[in-house]
């Protein structure tokens, strides 16, 4: 798949951490055409069914057992033949309760794993980081998560890159990096500005994301 798109969706993994909200915001193109217009959309409908399943199969397993799995949810952003289908988002909750992580417990909420969105272009325009639930306090020696551990995010971006990423991809969505600036007011640009992903390349090092501090929140 490559531009012109015919869809562009936007897709939230949500979550709480130690009573904070975390969201991870990941972008999407299709060349497919919606033959359903009626809501809920059949295609974003299967687009999130298919996030939910890595979630519930590779993620929980590589992250705190503080972290609690709550839903995804997703929307329409860009749709070539105007937009049909209305700007509230879908909302669908886990597959199977409880949702949470496998790991050992967490001291902070603020600590994260990272994962490196890369699309084989030179500039930040085509470059995406996703600040995912870290694992636990066990699983962190100076900073660096275990190699068990890093194992386990390597899982469980095989699996979205295996559903989302390349041409032997299994779903009808391509995983990628939205650069507001080139995308342009209300995505209107979203050919120029949407770069499919390449990679997905976890990082052994522990980030931090301030704004997940207790009472902070996302």
């Amino acid at each position: 798949m490559a531009a012109p798109w015919t869809l562009g969706a936007q897709v939230r993994i949500k979550g709480l951490l130690h009573g904070n909200q975390t969201i991870n915001v990941l972008n999407f193109a299709s060349n497919s055409t919606e033959s359903d217009t009626g809501v809920p959309s059949p295609l974003l409908v299967a687009l999130l069914t298919a996030v939910i399943e890595c979630v519930m199969t590779t993620l929980l397993p590589a992250v705190t057992s503080d972290w609690e799995f709550t839903g995804v949810d997703g929307r329409y952003i860009y749709n070539s033949g105007g937009s049909p289908f209305g700007s509230d988002p879908i909302e669908m909750p886990p597959s199977s309760l409880p949702a949470v992580g496998e790991l050992s417990a967490c001291s902070v909420s603020f600590s994260a794993s990272l994962m490196r969105v890369r699309s084989g272009l030179g500039g930040r325009n085509g470059r995406g980081r996703w600040f995912l639930p870290p694992p636990g306090e066990a699983e962190v020696t100076q900073s660096s998560m275990s190699t068990d551990s890093f194992d386990l995010l390597v899982a469980f971006a095989a699996c979205m890159a295996g559903k989302f990423i390349g041409g032997s991809a299994t779903e009808d969505f391509r995983l990628g990096v939205l650069s507001r600036q080139l995308a342009g007011t209300n995505n209107t640009a979203f050919n120029t500005g949407f770069f499919p992903a390449g990679t997905l390349n976890p990082v052994g090092r522990l980030a931090v994301i301030a704004k997940r501090k207790s009472g902070r929140g996302a």
